[in-house]
């Protein structure tokens, strides 16, 4: 395309280290959560899971879990159902599987998770002008779009250019 100006590196590194610092601060923030509620970052998405989505089969919250084997799956759902956050209930459809549900004490697991991450964006906004927040908005916007339909993972083959294989070679 004629008249699309190149990216600039600096700019490129300094979205780059923003992204790693909220990485970063939800990594921590979710390892505190985990460690003070005795919760696996499993069992806190599988709560999270049920809390958007309801009552749900157990291989539709496989589905939505990546990487998850089934055997490991039941040994999540069985420590919730020991903690109480979940119920196991017949499904009535499909008397072969089983559906899972909240429990008053799960639903309140997941609205403080869901909480915790509400504060860190109320911080975010309150260090910006009304303005800036509704540019930040429309910005996230345009780039969860963008993203929303790519992989964005470690794993991913990266771009085999000259000077990636030298910082790998590091």
């Amino acid at each position: 395309m004629m008249g699309v100006k190149p990216l600039d590196q600096e700019q490129i590194i300094n979205v780059r280290d923003f992204i790693m610092f909220l990485g970063e601060k939800f990594k921590i923030s979710t390892e505190n959560f985990e460690d003070f509620n005795k919760c696996s970052i499993q069992e806190i998405t599988v709560l999270k899971i049920l809390s958007r989505h309801g009552s749900t089969v157990v291989k539709d919250i496989a589905c939505r879990l990546n990487n998850i084997s089934m055997s490991s799956l039941t040994r999540v759902l069985d420590r919730l159902e020991e903690n109480e956050y979940i119920e196991r209930k017949l499904n009535k459809e499909d008397r072969r599987s089983f559906k899972i549900e909240l429990t008053p004490q799960g639903r309140k697991l997941a609205e403080a998770y869901q909480h915790k991450f509400e504060d860190m964006a109320q911080a975010t906004l309150e260090a910006l002008t009304p303005a800036e927040r509704l540019i930040l908005v429309e910005l996230y916007t345009k780039v969860r779009t963008k993203l929303g339909d790519q992989d964005i993972c470690l794993s991913n083959p990266i771009k085999n250019t000259a000077e990636t294989e030298e910082i790998l070679m590091v």
